[in-house]
C-alpha cells in the first residue's frame, strides 16, 4: 500500500484473524498460570481478545490490557478488553516488567524523527525495566522490510528470535512478518548480538522466499511464563470519566466519612488512637474542626469547622500639621462547634466558640 492510504489509515493494519490463529499456535502456557496480557496499538481489540481467548483454552487466568489512540476503536476495544487507555502509547503510566505476553503491530510508516515507527514503538515498549517482564514473549508484527531497522534492538534485548512471514493468503498484502523472542534481562553477548543483527538485516532485504510462512510445521514453541505481578497501575494522561467515578467510589475515605457518622459505641476506633495525655480543650476544638471527632452522636450531631473572623478597629495619631487616623484589620481563624440536637426540650442548632 502507499504511503498515503498508509497515512489516510493512521498506520491501522489490523492482524487478520487466520494468522493470529497461526501466531497463536506458537505460544504455549501453563495450566493456571495469571497472564498479563499488553496490546499498545489495540486497535478494535480483536486481536488480544482472541489470544485472551487462546490462553484459557490452556487454562491460564488472563488479564488484557490495550491502548488505542483513535476514539471510536478504542470505545470498541474496551467492550473486548479488560482495561483501555485511549490515547498514545507514550503517554501511558503503568506498572512495569508485569506483563508477561506483548503482542506488538504497530503502525506501519516513517515517524516524525526520520525513523520507522515501528521501531519506534519497539524501543520504548521493550526498553530496560519497562512493560515486558524479563522472560516475557513478544510477538512482534512488521513488513519484511522494517527488520532492518529493527535488528540491532531486537538483537540486544531478545533471545531466542525466530522469524515467520504470513501465509500466501495475506502476504501480498502488506509483506508482514511476525518476531517471536524472549525478553532478556541483560544484554546479549556482543559478538552474538553482531550475528543476529546481520542475520535480521539479510532478512529485511530479501523477499518471502527466505522465510518460512507462520503455518510451516517445525514444532518451535515459545512459552508465555507467569506474570511477576499485579497490574496496579494503567493509565493514560488523559482523565477518564469512568476511571475517575471507579476511583470516587473506592476511595478509602467513605469508609473514614461512614465511621465518624456512627454512635461512639459501635464506631470503629481503631484507627483513632488514644491520645497519651487527655486532650484539653483546644485540642478537642482542633479535631472537631478537623472531622477526627463528632459526627452522629446519638440524639445530636456534631459538626466542627474554622471561620476567617476579622477584627476592625480605628487609632487615631497626633501630627504636627493635624491628626492622623489609621484603620486596622486584623484577621484571625476562629474554630467553631455547632450541635444540631434533637434531645427532648433542648431541640435546635447550638454554635460553640
Amino acid at each position: 500500500m502507499a504511503r498515503m492510504a498508509s497515512q489516510a489509515k493512521g498506520g491501522y493494519y489490523p492482524t487478520p484473524p487466520a494468522e493470529m490463529a497461526l501466531v497463536l499456535n506458537r505460544l504455549t502456557v501453563k495450566n493456571g498460570s495469571k497472564v498479563n496480557m499488553l496490546d499498545p496499538c489495540a486497535g478494535e481489540g480483536t486481536a488480544l481478545k482472541q489470544a485472551a481467548d487462546y490462553f484459557k483454552s490452556l487454562g491460564a487466568e488472563v488479564k488484557t490490557y490495550g491502548v488505542e489512540l483513535e476514539e471510536t476503536r478504542a470505545e470498541l476495544a474496551k467492550e473486548k478488553l479488560d482495561r483501555v487507555v485511549k490515547g498514545g502509547y507514550e503517554n501511558l503510566r503503568a506498572s512495569n516488567e508485569v506483563f508477561s505476553f506483548i503482542w506488538l503491530n504497530p503502525p506501519y510508516d516513517w515517524a516524525r524523527n526520520g525513523q520507522r515507527m515501528e521501531l519506534n514503538f519497539l524501543r520504548d515498549l521493550t526498553a530496560p525495566g519497562k512493560y515486558l517482564q524479563p522472560g516475557g514473549v513478544l510477538g512482534f508484527c512488521i513488513p519484511q522490510y522494517v527488520l532492518k531497522d529493527c535488528a540491532q534492538i531486537l538483537a540486544f534485548r531478545f533471545d531466542k528470535l525466530t522469524v515467520y512471514r504470513f501465509t500466501d493468503d495475506n502476504y501480498s498484502n502488506f509483506k508482514q512478518v511476525v518476531v517471536f523472542g524472549h525478553r532478556m534481562a541483560k544484554k546479549n553477548d556482543p559478538d552474538r548480538v553482531r550475528e543476529i543483527k546481520e542475520y535480521l538485516i539479510k532478512l529485511g532485504t530479501k523477499g518471502p522466499d527466505v522465510l518460512p510462512p507462520l503455518d510451516f510445521e517445525d514444532e518451535i514453541s515459545f512459552e508465555v511464563p507467569e506474570s511477576a505481578g499485579e497490574v496496579n497501575l494503567f493509565r493514560g494522561s488523559i482523565l477518564d470519566p469512568e476511571e475517575i467515578a471507579r476511583d470516587i467510589e473506592n476511595a478509602p475515605g467513605w469508609q473514614d466519612f461512614e465511621n465518624l457518622l456512627m454512635p461512639p459505641n459501635v464506631r470503629d476506633t481503631a484507627k483513632l488512637k488514644s491520645p497519651v495525655l487527655p486532650l484539653k480543650p483546644t485540642h478537642m476544638a482542633t479535631a472537631i474542626a478537623a472531622g477526627a471527632v463528632g459526627g452522629n452522636m446519638t440524639d445530636h450531631i456534631l459538626v466542627g469547622l474554622t471561620a476567617k473572623k476579622v477584627d476592625k478597629s480605628t487609632q487615631f495619631e497626633e501630627k504636627d500639621n493635624g491628626t492622623l487616623e489609621r484603620h486596622i484589620s486584623v484577621e484571625k481563624y476562629v474554630t467553631k462547634v455547632r450541635i444540631f440536637s434533637c434531645h427532648p426540650g433542648k431541640e435546635g442548632v447550638y454554635t460553640l466558640e
